[in-house]
This record gives structure tokens, C-alpha cells and sequence, in this order.
């Protein structure tokens, strides 16, 4: 009998198996030879990402069942032996008790990726084939593809390798036929045999090998010998990528190739096979300047299609400048929810990433036209990653939440990375195609409302972008590997890198780079870019005092980025995350200032000094936080974004209610207290002028609940358990910390001081004259100084009453910020000869103006001013409230002749407190409180005080 099997040899040229034709049901040794993989040289510990594959459609695609442990487990996973140079071994005794599979389940492969202990190196999926028919036949030789055709040159010979093999009986020939042709016969298990192939196209290969009782098995393969390139111009107007042309229906591909012979498209068009209509003209200016390109008619407009290029016969990708990509082993697990109608990938077609194009695209109706973003020195940015921010973590959901980050006081929000990177769930620093709309978040014109929706509530979008590196999907890897010595496009590496370092001084990085930062701004509008990690922006990098700089080469290449990104957007935001010598960001902060250019930005991290600060610990410079001003780094203009805490970094609440100090009762590692802390750090950094950044759910005090732990980049759990999510594996969601009535309060606090930054130009404006004072002690004291307003801020940092010095810059009224108290300034107050006493924890802004004050109770209560005794009040007072009728706040205004205990309620007619508004221990002193009724109808209201033996009424109206 005949036993038709269209089997393939799986077995790549990276791995063999003894046996050589291994069954399910039988012990088999895996060697993997790592020579001209990213593995090559490597000798430290190899693990095995491995499962089964079990049904013959999802033969070498991404479907595996029964995989052993996760990514990256390297205490489940199987640990290879070395065994060689290079080459290295895998026993599996039981192939079903190995993977834990039931002996009832069909095994059609074995799945692998192996990859180094610390996951940075890996090969592509290798698949071994599992044999259970009675009779088979393989192709040995040639080096077959996992899918389609092998493509031949014209002018080359096949060289043909078979083997067979029967389970029960003696394998007594092999048949070779080339079409219907017999062209070979052996009569043994193996024949070897070299064909011409003298016409192009395709032709069909086919092996039949019979045993001694007449069972016969079949298998064949395609070949396709490549008709000769045709060289000529690439069409005028088209670049390099996917152009669509006016005419719905047609698309031209260009790719940037040298050193490659042959090009086929391939795609949804002509069902993945090589096809000489689908053979790629060549373009050659020079040896590294070729472009092979194509256009294809008959495109149904509207319609997705997906599409590679096949270079060589061998390689598989998308392209570089692709929108959007499909995956094999990812696109599976995004929910209908998240993104509908999903095309789905062409499984057992191709492997690897897939590029998507589709002509007759609905542009989509932008709302926002007249949006202005904010200037650089009012920026007060919201650091997030949305799959930490949000349940669904979808970008339709942040178009949704903006109003939160709105009434904070936010007026850009920092996108952790969306373009495309691997799997499904990251921080989005392993990007592959950085052009392409990560899909894990939701469909691209979900992102542009995202970006819409801001731009109506005048909040700018800045994208985080990786292009120091790219992993292995890359097609900037793909096309010649991973190696640096045979890839132009990768750079040398350096001590931060991951992944592959990019060449950042080829002319195709720096085109491909620049189309990437047109794209975003002209397609998104989104407003600016975070780049990440500059410092690796050069080729001598690996040099340790380069990597730091000053670096001429780095600067030429970061200047040059600029002068093309502010070519076409003199307003974009350019971000560094640089963290390198002071000279370098300084020249890179003003450069191109004097032909109108805003220059960049360059984070600037003070995470351990308002860490320091927070806690308590003020010894020396540990808390010493005047570097988050530009001009006491040497800055001339307002270009370095201060924070104190990114996605980098510890919490400072982690660092609060694990690390603070304590003393005589007062305690920071007491939420409450830890709380108030975060406060008093708000209003020494909040209130600096200069662009500022908030890492997401500072606001309420994140960091040292359950799971609230980062765990450091060396690998190890640093301050955090063993359990806690690793450093970039989600963390929890905590928006119900905005119930809590402590951490409401910390963003109330915020808010108010955001209100008070953007509504006066003290705060922002680059003339303001900003002078700090005891920044290595306890009590810290800024004073701001404007033609239109004064401002000091003055606190204590550490765990006992203290004195400060506000250094009040004239004599005068001043106002407290918080309490909305007047204090009369004389002359002998200005300066620092004037100190009060602040309990711990406790700060006070004094505005020279008038200004809208906060609800009472918001910020530690704080002692009185130490004013002459014959300034304060002479007796008990409450003062009618004003205004009077109000809608829907009103001040309320009372004075203590003496401390005492104050109890400050309102009632309704009927009597029923409503409200407390005082209810503690106070100092003599004047004081005055908003009473907020937004929540409450329209009628007559009344005031009740208790204070030292007296009580006072007040009738007040509100009407809506």
C-alpha cells in the first residue's frame, strides 16, 4: 500500500537527534550547535523554552501546548549541557513525562527556543519532528524552508540527500522525481543525487521509498529558481517602505538591501508562495545604497493585507518602516475587548513577524486643530506605563481617564513605549518595529483619539522611543543577523545596553531614525518624543569615559537628530534621558537657542535626595535637592525636567514606611505621617521653576503596599521579597487609593500647588530669581522672586520642632498659602533674621499676593507665626463669612487670643452638622478657612464656634 506523508524534514541545520528519526515513544537526545547563531561563543548556563506540538496544522507555528514553566524560569526550565564549542546537548528520557503530557495526546514536534540564563541571547523556535507512521522518507539535503518554496539561481545545481526509514521491515528503494519524472533510484535507505533544474519557476521535487513488504511513503517540496534581477530606478516620489498611491488599488514596496541577490514579496497577494510576477526590481547606486522594490496592482481597497519580504530564499521579514505588524506568538492572546477584529496571522504560511499595508485607509477626523502645547518651562508631565495605569490597559480607557490627570494639574502626559516590542506585556523597552502601534493597548485610531482627547484639555503627548536598540524581530536585525561583525546596523555596545546595540553612525540607522520621528508627530500629532537611553547614540560607546562624555561624536549625532526633527516641527519637545558629563547636557539644553529653538530637555533624576529628604535624613548632602534647579548646574535656560521618581526608581513611600526616621512619637513609617511627608516634598519640588515630571500614582502615594516594591536591574530582589513582580512585570492597579481620605488628601495637596505653579509666572517663568537656603540641613527654606509676586517656601524636614528662616525678601502683607493667615512683615523680618518654629513634617508657602486658597485641613497642622505679642488678637472672634451669599465656596475668617482647642462646624436649618471644618489644638493667631458646599442644595446655612469658653453663630446663604 501507498502512505502519502508530506513530510519535511525539521531538523534544522542547528540541531540534530539520536535517533535520527525520533518517535514519542522512545528516549531521544537533542544537539544544538550553536555556530552562526547570536548564541556562538557563549559558555555560561543554556536554557530550553520548550512544548509540544500536537496538531499537524500548527506544525512550526507559534501554537505550543504543554510548555514547560515561563519565560525566563530558569529554576523549571530545562538547563542544556555543554558538551563542545558551541555545541550543546539536551537528553529527554520520556517525551510525555518530560512535558507532562498524557500518553493518549498525538506529538507531532518538538518546540524550542534556547536562550542564555539571562534571557538577553536566544535563538528563533526550532522545531523537531516526531514520527509515527509505520514507513517515512526525508529530505536531508538541501536545507529545506519551513514554508514555501526553496528558491534556486538560475544557474544552480540541487544537490538531493534522502533517507527512509520503517519501523518493522527493511527499506528496499528510494524513488527521486523531479515533476512526474523519475530522475534517480537507489535501493537502499539513502540516496544521494544533484539536479538541473534549467527553467525558471517552480518545479516539484518528490522522494517514494518502499520497504520489503510493499509500504510505501511519499514526500516532496517545491522549488522556484529565480529568473535573473532587473535592474532599474526606483519610481519617482516613492521612499523607502510602504507608498500608497492615489489610485486605491496600488502600493509600491521599497526595501534597502545591499548585499543581497534576490528579493520576492510575498503575502495575503499570492498566498505566501515566490512568485516571478512578485520578483523584486533592483535599484544599485552604489555598493551600500541598493533598493529593491516593486509595485502591485489589483489591491482591494480597505482591505488589510499581510505582506514580507523573502531575501535570499532564506530570510523572512516585515518592513522596517512597517504601521502595523502581526505576530505569531502574541497576537493570539490580545482579547476582542482590547482590539477588535484583529486580522489574524497566516499560521503554517510563514514564520516571523508580518507587515500589514491597506490602501483606501479613512483618515481620521481630527478635533483638536487649534491645540497649543504648552511652553517647555510650564511642563508638568505625568510618567505612565499604560498597563499599569489602567484595568483594561487600552488606550480608548486613558482617553477616558485624562480628567483625573486634568484636575491635578497635568499638562503633558509621557507614554512609556507603544511601539511595537515583544510579547505582550513589558514596559516596552524590547521594541522590533518602531514605527508600528503596539496592539496590546488597542487600534491605532483609538491612540489618536487618546492624543485628541488631550489636545482638548490642552495636555501635550510625548512618546518614550527606544532606538538605542532592537531585539532580534527586528528587520534592523533580521537582515543580516545578529552578529556585529556581518550586520553594518549594529553598534558596538556599551555597559547600559540590552538587546542589539544600533549603529547610530550609518547613514541608513539615521534615515530610518528620522522618518521614525516625522512619522509619530505627522500621523499621531503627538507633541514630542523621550528618547531613550542617548548616551548609547554613538559608535564608541563601549569606551566606559565616552559612555559618560563628554563624547564629540555622540553630540554631532543628537545635534543632527534635532536639527532634522525641528525641521519640520520647530516646536517638538525633545527629551533626553542622558545622564551624562554636565558640559555635554548643558551644550545639548541650549543648543540652537539663539535661531529661535527651544533646545532639549534632559531628565534630571533627584530620586535619592528627595528619597533622603522624605525620610528624615538630612545629614550632609544626602537630602540636597538644589540640583533640581537649572541654574545651580550652570544652565541658562530652563531645559532639565526634574523628578522624583520615574519608572526607575523606588517609590518614596517604599522608602517612607520601610527606611523613615522617628523620634519622640513621631513616626514616618506610619502611613499617615508617610503621607504628609510626600507633601512636604511636593512643595519643595512642585513649586521650582523649571519642567517637572510625576511617575504615575505619586499623586496617592504609591509604593510599599503588597506587589508595591522595584526590584533593582542586576538581577537581584534588592529591597524587595522574593514574591514581589519582578522590575518590569506589572504592578498593581491602585485607584482605589484615590477613596482613602489620607492619600485624597496628598492629592488634593498637589493639586493646589499645581493650581498655584500655572496660574502665577512666578512659578515657571525664566525670569524669576530662585535662591535656596539650607538644602543640607533640616530646615529648608526657596524664596521666588518676580515683579509680580514673591514667594518663600519654608519647612522642616526632619523629626523634631525645629526653627526655619522664610527669609522674606521685603516687608509687607504676606500671605500663607494653605491657611490663607496674613502676616505683617517688617522690616526686621526680612532676610534671615527672622525665624518660626514648624513642628516636623510641617511647611508654609507665603505668597506676597493674594492668592485662592486651599480647603482646610489638607496639609499638617503647622504652628502658629511668632508674631510681637502686640499683633495678636485681642479677643475671641468669628467674622461674618465672605462672600455672603456664596456659590459654592466661602472663607470664614476667626481669631485666638490665646491656644486653645477649636471646634469649627456648619449646620443646616434643621440642625444637622454638615461640615467640620476645625476640630484641633490651635495657636493665637487670625486664621481663616474655605467652606466648600458643592456637594450641598441651596438655603440658609449656620456657623458654629467653640473656643476657649465661648461659642459664636453665623448665618450664611447659599444659593445655586
Amino acid at each position: 500500500m501507498l502512505l502519502t506523508f508530506s513530510f519535511v524534514q525539521n531538523v534544522t541545520a542547528q540541531i540534530t537527534t539520536e535517533p535520527s528519526f525520533p518517535s514519542a515513544d522512545r528516549p531521544v537526545t537533542i544537539t544544538f550547535d550553536a555556530s552562526d547563531t547570536n548564541l556562538e561563543g557563549y559558555s555560561g548556563s543554556l536554557y530550553a523554552h520548550t512544548g509540544l506540538i500536537v496538531t499537524e496544522q500548527d506544525k512550526n507555528s507559534g501554537a505550543w501546548q504543554y510548555v514547560i514553566g515561563n519565560w525566563g524560569q530558569n529554576n523549571v526550565q530545562p538547563e542544556l549541557d555543554m558538551i563542545g564549542q558551541d555545541l550543546w546537548e539536551l537528553h529527554i528520557e520520556d517525551i510525555y513525562s518530560f512535558y507532562d503530557a498524557p500518553d493518549t495526546e498525538s506529538i507531532y514536534q518538538l518546540a524550542f527556543v534556547f536562550r542564555s540564563s539571562d534571557g538577553n541571547s536566544q535563538t528563533g523556535d526550532l522545531f523537531v519532528d516526531i514520527y509515527s507512521e509505520l514507513v517515512v522518507v526525508r529530505f536531508d539535503k538541501p536545507s529545506l524552508p519551513q514554508f514555501g518554496s526553496l528558491i534556486l539561481s538560475d544557474d544552480e545545481l540541487l544537490e538531493v540527500e534522502m533517507s527512509a526509514n520503517s519501523l518493522e521491515y527493511e527499506i528496499i528503494s528510494i524513488e527521486l522525481l523531479l515533476n512526474d519524472d523519475v530522475v534517480a533510484v537507489s535501493d537502499s535507505a539513502f540516496l544521494a543525487y544533484d539536479i538541473d533544474i534549467d527553467a525558471t519557476g517552480r518545479a516539484l521535487i518528490t522522494a517514494v521509498a518502499e520497504d520489503s513488504q510493499g509500504n510505501k511513503a511519499e514526500n516532496s517540496f517545491h522549488t522556484t529558481v529565480s529568473p535573473p534581477v532587473t535592474e532599474a530606478p526606483v519610481p519617482d516620489g516613492m521612499e523607502l517602505g510602504i507608498n500608497y498611491h492615489d489610485q486605491d488599488d496600488r502600493a509600491t514596496f521599497v526595501l534597502w538591501a545591499p548585499e543581497k541577490e534576490f528579493v520576492y514579496l510575498i503575502g495575503d497577494f499570492n498566498d505566501w508562495e515566490p512568485e516571478s510576477d512578485y520578483f523584486m526590481a533592483r535599484e544599485t547606486a552604489r555598493s551600500d545604497s541598493v533598493l529593491y522594490w516593486i509595485t502591485v496592482d489589483g489591491l482591494e481597497p480597505g482591505v488589510e493585507y499581510g505582506f514580507q519580504y523573502l531575501i535570499d530564499g532564506e530570510i523572512r521579514m516585515g518592513d522596517p518602516f512597517s504601521h502595523k505588524v502581526l505576530s505569531p506568538w502574541n497576537d493570539q492572546y490580545i482579547s476582542g475587548s482590547v482590539y477588535p477584529n484583529l486580522k489574524e496571522y497566516p499560521h503554517g504560511k510563514t514564520n516571523h513577524m508580518v507587515s500589514v499595508m491597506q490602501t483606501g485607509q479613512e483618515p481620521y477626523d481630527w478635533q483638536s486643530v487649534d491645540y497649543q502645547r504648552p511652553d517647555q518651562s510650564e511642563l508638568v508631565i505625568y510618567e505612565l506605563v499604560i498597563r499599569d495605569f489602567l484595568e483594561d490597559g487600552t488606550y480608548r480607557s486613558l482617553a477616558d481617564t485624562l480628567d483625573y490627570l486634568k484636575r491635578l494639574g497635568v499638562n503633558a502626559i509621557e507614554l512609556m513605549p507603544v511601539s511595537n516590542f515583544d510579547g505582550n506585556d513589558s514596559w516596552g523597552y524590547n521594541p522590533n518595529f518602531h514605527l508600528a502601534l503596539d496592539k496590546a493597548y488597542g487600534p491605532a485610531d483609538e491612540f489618536r483619539r487618546l492624543v485628541d482627547e488631550a489636545h482638548k484639555r490642552d495636555m501635550a503627548v510625548i512618546l518614550d522611543v527606544v532606538y538605542n536598540h532592537a531585539t532580534g524581530q527586528s528587520p534592523l536585525i533580521r537582515l543580516y543577523g545578529e552578529s556585529r561583525e556581518r550586520n553594518p546596523l549594529i553598534g558596538p555596545g556599551h555597559a547600559f545596553n540590552v538587546f542589539n546595540h544600533l549603529n547610530h553612525d550609518h547613514p541608513f540607522i539615521k534615515y530610518w531614525m528620522d522618518r521614525a520621528n516625522r512619522y509619530w508627530m505627522e500621523e499621531f500629532n503627538v507633541d514630542g518624543y523621550r528618547f531613550d537611553l542617548t548616551k548609547g547614540f554613538a559608535t564608541n560607546v563601549q569606551d566606559g569615559a565616552l559612555l559618560q562624555g563628554p563624547n564629540p561624536e555622540r553630540i554631532v549625532n543628537l545635534k543632527r537628530m534635532a536639527d532634522e526633527l525641528w525641521s519640520f516641527d520647530p516646536e517638538a519637545y525633545i527629551i533626553l534621558e542622558h545622564f551624562a558629563d554636565n558640559a555635554e547636557e548643558k551644550e545639548l539644553a541650549e543648543y540652537r537657542l539663539d535661531d529661535g529653538m527651544p533646545g532639549m530637555m534632559l531628565w534630571g533624576n533627584h530620586n535619592y535626595n528627595y528619597s533622603e529628604a522624605s525620610m528624615g535624613w538630612h545629614g550632609g548632602s544626602r537630602s540636597n535637592f538644589s540640583g533640581v534647579y537649572h541654574k545651580n548646574r550652570g544652565w541658562d535656560v530652563p531645559n532639565l525636567i526634574g523628578y522624583m521618581e520615574s519608572h526607575d526608581e523606588q517609590w518614596l513611600m517604599f522608602k517612607n514606611l520601610n527606611y523613615g526616621n522617628s523620634m519622640d512619637g513621631y513616626d514616618i513609617t506610619e502611613l499617615e505621617t508617610a503621607l504628609d511627608r510626600q507633601k512636604l516634598a511636593g512643595a519643595f519640588f512642585l513649586t521650582i521653576p523649571g519642567p517637572k515630571m510625576i511617575w504615575q500614582f505619586g499623586e496617592l502615594g504609591y509604593g510599599g503596599g503588597p506587589d508595591e516594591c522595584l526590584k533593582p536591574g542586576d538581577g537581584t530582589d534588592g529591597e524587595c521579597r522574593p514574591d514581589d513582580p519582578g522590575r518590569t512585570a506589572r504592578k498593581p492597579i491602585r485607584w482605589d487609593y484615590y477613596d482613602d481620605p489620607d492619600r485624597n488628601a496628598l492629592y488634593q495637596t498637589w493639586q493646589w500647588l499645581l493650581k498655584l505653579r500655572h496660574e502665577n509666572p512666578v512659578f515657571h517663568d525664566t525670569a524669576t530669581d530662585v535662591a535656596m537656603y539650607g538644602m543640607n540641613t533640616a530646615s529648608k527654606t526657596i524664596t521666588l522672586q518676580y515683579e509680580t509676586m514673591d514667594v518663600s517656601i519654608t519647612g522642616n524636614f526632619g523629626v523634631i520642632e525645629r526653627d526655619v528662616f522664610p527669609r522674606f525678601t521685603h516687608e509687607g502683607t504676606w500671605y500663607d498659602y494653605f491657611s490663607g493667615d496674613e502676616i505683617e512683615v517688617s522690616s526686621d523680618m526680612v532676610g534671615d533674621s527672622y525665624s518660626m518654629s514648624l513642628p516636623p513634617g510641617v511647611f508654609r508657602i507665603f505668597t506676597s499676593e493674594p492668592v485662592e486658597t486651599p480647603p482646610a485641613g489638607l496639609t499638617p497642622t503647622s504652628a502658629a507665626i511668632d508674631q510681637d505679642p502686640s499683633d495678636l488678637p485681642e479677643r475671641f472672634t468669628l467674622d461674618q463669612n465672605y462672600p455672603n451669599p456664596f456659590n459654592p465656596a466661602t472663607n470664614i475668617a476667626f481669631e485666638l487670643p490665646e491656644a486653645v482647642q477649636v471646634k469649627l462646624h456648619v449646620y443646616n436649618i434643621i440642625g444637622q452638622r454638615v461640615s467640620t471644618l476645625v476640630n484641633e489644638f490651635r495657636e493665637a493667631g487670625s486664621y481663616t478657612v474655605v467652606f466648600d458646599a458643592s456637594q450641598l442644595g441651596s438655603g440658609t446655612y449656620l456657623i458654629k464656634m467653640d473656643a476657649g469658653g465661648h461659642r459664636f453663630t453665623r448665618k450664611m446663604m447659599l444659593i445655586k
